[in-house]
């Protein structure tokens, strides 16, 4: 099958930043042939984009997607005018609605907020590890990078740690419907089970009558804000079912990729170990190297000219996180990992500007106590023997490792 493009071949879909370089140095605003969409991929042209909301707007309802006959077109998660008819929620929302919308999410998910939390996170991290560590593996995805996310979403939510794996199982279909490599039967299973909010309509329609979580979580937060008027019922299940997804996919994408780069490192193991301090600019870093997501879209409303290229109005537009994260133009030696890097949090690994991932703060805290945790119960941890190389989920939107299987030494003082 030959492919539209070659952002599409299932060898770049794994290893995608050979091509992102290619498109960066040469093509930085690069047009997809029959998907009416453009590629950016230096910094300086993202934060341009980001920065004109009235030209690019963030109301896309549309993502790409590969036909079996390899042809790209744009597709909607919901058939016809359904989609078009709802409201566009934080990342697919522009000023005043997503102003408004983050103030809501805010009161809960601020960094002050998220900091008090660390004690939770932090034992949430050590009773996972205490059971793992002593028998010698860790099958790092699905231990903890994948049910850690899922259970801190559902406390923030106001929902018992046991909902953990029907949200993973919501935000990973979510996430996988905009991947760009689903058929007509997968995207309706899909629906399906994005539908199923189970627990989470049943606490939002309590705390709408005053008896569910309150307001110092997410769906007491959001139910509150539609009693006086904030927001409206389609918002704040919108809202819910974001959280549900971002909170999931990207945390566990940034746990997979950050744990890899230090399983394949152990000079690096060691020197955070020596030094924990470093870990925050680690974590910074490898969500630089490896963002948790390859793009977000914007449409542009009124004929552009962008980096010299003329664009269209009513096309697409991509921002790529990777390629922009590794743009010699903003960063020393970008393809290495560098715990001295000035600034590390310059990166768009998590947005930037007024659409800087609202959860960011959330995902800081659970990379940093995971890894400081992993390293101090560990005297060294390396990636299991394998005949086959890791991959990660074939997917447009995310970068998550399928499996991540750790051989693991406990340090003498935690070893029984």
């Amino acid at each position: 099958m030959t492919v539209a493009d070659p952002l599409f071949d299932p060898s770049v879909v794994e290893e995608p930043h050979p091509y992102f370089a290619h498109l960066r140095e040469q093509y930085p605003v690069h047009y997809l042939e029959g998907a009416d969409t453009f590629l950016v991929s230096r910094l300086a042209l993202i934060q341009q984009v980001i920065a004109d909301t009235t030209t690019y707007s963030s109301r896309s309802n549309e993502f790409l997607s590969v036909g079996t006959d390899g042809s790209a077109s744009l597709r909607g998660v919901l058939d016809g005018d359904v989609g078009a008819d709802l409201p566009g929620i934080l990342a697919t929302a522009d000023p005043p609605d997503h102003t408004r919308q983050r103030r809501v999410i805010g009161r809960v998910l601020s960094a002050g907020s998220i900091a008090r939390r660390e004690p939770e996170v932090r034992a949430l991290v050590d009773d996972a590890l205490r059971r793992l560590v002593d028998r010698g593996r860790i099958e790092w995805m699905a231990d903890v990078a994948e049910p850690l996310p899922a259970v801190v979403v559902a406390r923030l939510l106001g929902l018992p740690d046991d909902t953990g794996p029907l949200l993973k199982k919501i935000g990973f279909a979510s996430v996988e419907q905009i991947g760009g490599f689903v058929s007509e039967a997968r995207a309706s299973e899909l629906l399906a089970a994005m539908s199923d909010l189970g627990p989470v309509g049943e606490a939002y329609g309590r705390a709408r009558s005053g008896d569910g979580p309150g307001p110092d979580t997410v769906i007491g937060a959001c139910a509150e804000a539609v009693d006086t008027g904030e927001l409206n019922d389609l918002e704040a299940l919108g809202i819910l079912i974001l959280l549900v997804s971002a909170g999931t996919e990207s945390t566990t994408s940034l746990l997979g990729s950050g744990a890899r780069l230090l399983a394949e490192d152990v000079v690096l193991q060691d020197r955070l170990r020596k030094d924990p301090t470093l870990i925050p600019t680690f974590v910074e870093e490898a969500c630089r190297i490896e963002p948790p997501f390859r793009g977000h879209y914007r449409v542009v409303t009124r004929d552009a000219v962008l980096g010299g290229v003329d664009i269209p109005a009513g096309s697409h537009v991509v921002l790529v996180w990777p390629a922009a994260n590794r743009d010699p133009d903003a960063f020393q030696n970008p393809d290495s990992l560098d715990l001295e890097r000035e600034s590390p949090r310059r990166h768009v690994g998590f947005g930037w500007g007024i659409h800087l991932c609202v959860g960011a703060p959330l995902a800081r805290l659970e990379a940093r106590v995971a890894f400081e945790r992993l390293l101090a119960s560990t005297s060294r941890f390396q990636i299991a023997p394998r005949t086959e190389p890791l991959s990660h989920h074939r997917s447009l939107m995310i970068r998550r490792l399928t499996e991540l299987p750790l051989v693991v030494e406990a340090k003498a003082s935690t070893a029984r």
